[in-house]
């Protein structure tokens, strides 16, 4: 990977987008609001948005497991989740 800033959508096996992820250090975007506060999750090596709340639980674990985007990819790779260098096309769920 270059320095430059680079943005991947993420996919599950349905074809449905469920992560968006930069290179960049940032948080973590929950689907949705966690029932009760937390504090922001800070990742050192990625800003992930998610999209798909089922799944959020196993996406969180992968992401939190991993220490650089290249060990993530390995992880959703592993996981059955298919990555596309580029921001999703759906652009109201961008936020990256």
């Amino acid at each position: 990977m270059t320095g430059e800033i680079q943005v991947w959508s993420v996919f599950d096996r349905d074809d449905r987008l469920v992560l968006a992820l930069s290179n960049e250090p940032g948080e973590y975007n929950f689907a949705r609001l966690p029932p009760r506060p937390v504090d922001p999750v800070f990742l050192p090596y990625a800003t992930v948005q998610c999209y798909d709340a089922k799944a959020e639980s196993a996406l969180l674990q992968m992401v939190m497991a991993s220490s650089t985007v290249s060990d993530l990819f390995q992880r959703l790779s592993g996981a059955g989740y298919r990555i596309q260098l580029g921001r999703p096309k759906t652009g109201h769920f961008a936020r990256l």
